[in-house]
């Protein structure tokens, strides 16, 4: 395997740092920047025009960064209040953020975390009832979804799914 394929296959293997742009009109990739921290095992959410990724590991951490595709360019903004690797992340229609769930730095302790953003900071709200790792969160109806992952770490996978309303607003 040479070039580009062996390049994939050598970042999987660990943290990932480029910021690839796919291209559907020319079917094509582009790398468009580097993560300034690269990581694995995040959450990703879309805030005021940004892609923006939350935690993350190796190792753990509470950062979270934007990037600005006009710009091309990464911004840090306030990191979460506790760090964490392999939750949900998501953004309402409004604007509203939340990340949720996850796993500790010592990948030994599912975390239950669910916090939203405000405008200077990230606010906690009551943590997940069954909390769990390896999900993402997806939006229906308004309301975040978080169907599977696993209730500890490793491979101990869930049939529950988690319905979440903006917390910001009168629907949480």
């Amino acid at each position: 395997m040479a070039g580009r394929d062996a390049e994939r296959v050598d970042r999987a293997a660990g943290d990932v740092g480029p910021a690839e742009s796919y291209d559907p009109a020319r079917n094509a990739w582009t790398v468009v920047g580097n993560l300034p921290q690269p990581r694995n095992h995040l959450m990703g959410f879309v805030g005021a025009g940004r892609a923006c990724v939350a935690g993350g590991r190796s190792p753990t951490t509470n950062r979270v960064d934007c990037f600005d595709p006009a710009s091309r360019s990464w911004s840090r903004i306030v990191g979460l209040p506790t760090a964490t690797s392999g939750g949900g992340g998501i953004a309402f229609p409004d604007g509203d953020n939340i990340v949720v769930g996850g796993e500790d730095a010592s990948e030994t302790r599912i975390v239950s975390q669910f916090v939203y953003s405000t405008p200077q900071a990230w606010a906690r709200a009551p943590g997940m009832l069954l909390p769990r790792h390896g999900f993402e969160l997806a939006l229906f109806e308004g309301r975040a979804w978080a169907c599977g992952g696993g209730s500890a770490p490793g491979l101990h996978p869930v049939a529950t799914c988690t319905s979440l309303g903006d917390p910001a607003t009168s629907q949480g």
